[in-house]
């Protein structure tokens, strides 16, 4: 049987107070709730609510914290108790998935040691845990943290990826840095841009050769692509684009699979 990833949206392209109202009319069963962007409360009332709109809908979550390790110990363990609050919503929402990042630079062996008990923690409870690189990539960062930590997936930014090259901070060529980081790629953030800023662009609308950088990866590895556009009018382009390629995709396995 061919496998390939499932398209989804993320809640942030409806700019509503109550978007879980509105995503399911998007018309994708796999949907990312950003907790950055849309309102996801840690209050029990709230969540029954929310799970009642997404009932059936094959959800993950992406962290409402941005960078976990900072100089005030305080902002840190407040970032920790978010995490661990995160899993236990992953949980009772049956999200499969947490996605989060970390801050840019190299995380110290003490830090890295405090995640580890958060990272085993989610995984005893079932939820698998996915580590971005921040807006503009950094080949070096990432590396470090899929190395000292095995068992966490990695979530491919393609808009991230391009400003990590356009801005001259990814630190090696964009597809040495696919090479190197293949193996453990299980998601994708699916967008354009410019190369300079993150845009959120549709596809077609930005400078990275998309279809290349999904040529170089093992999609049978790849949960989701989830659409991360700024705006409800670019996801039907984007949608339309990434599905044409798939079945371009898997049209070429059943070929080879004929010999």
């Amino acid at each position: 049987m061919i496998m390939t990833p499932e398209i989804g949206v993320t809640s942030q392209v409806i700019h509503r107070a109550k978007w879980y109202k509105f995503i399911g009319e998007l018309g994708f069963k796999a949907i990312e709730i950003n907790r950055q962007n849309s309102k996801l409360h840690f209050n029990l009332y709230f969540l029954e609510k929310i799970k009642r709109y997404m009932a059936g809908f094959d959800l993950s979550i992406h962290s409402g914290t941005s960078g976990i390790f900072q100089a005030q110990e305080s902002f840190t363990e407040a970032d920790l108790a978010i995490l661990n609050a995160e899993i236990d919503v992953c949980r009772y929402l049956g999200a499969n998935q947490l996605i989060f990042h970390l801050n840019d630079g190299f995380i110290s062996a003490a830090d890295k040691k405090r995640l580890k008990s958060m990272l085993s923690r989610a995984a005893d409870l079932g939820v698998e845990t996915l580590y971005e690189s921040n807006s503009a990539a950094v080949a070096d960062y990432a590396f470090d943290i899929l190395e000292s930590f095995p068992r966490v997936g990695y979530v491919l930014d393609l808009g991230h990826l391009n400003n990590g090259q356009g801005r001259g901070v990814l630190g090696c060529p964009t597809d040495d840095f696919v090479r190197q980081v293949r193996a453990r790629v299980v998601y994708v953030h699916a967008s354009n841009n410019s190369g300079l800023r993150d845009e959120h662009n549709g596809l077609e609308e930005g400078s990275l050769d998309w279809r290349h950088i999904l040529d170089m990866l093992d999609l049978s590895k790849i949960l989701k692509i989830i659409v991360e556009v700024r705006r409800v009018e670019m996801i039907e382009r984007t949608t339309a684009e990434l599905m044409s390629y798939l079945e371009g995709h898997r049209l070429a396995q059943r070929l080879c699979a004929f010999g």
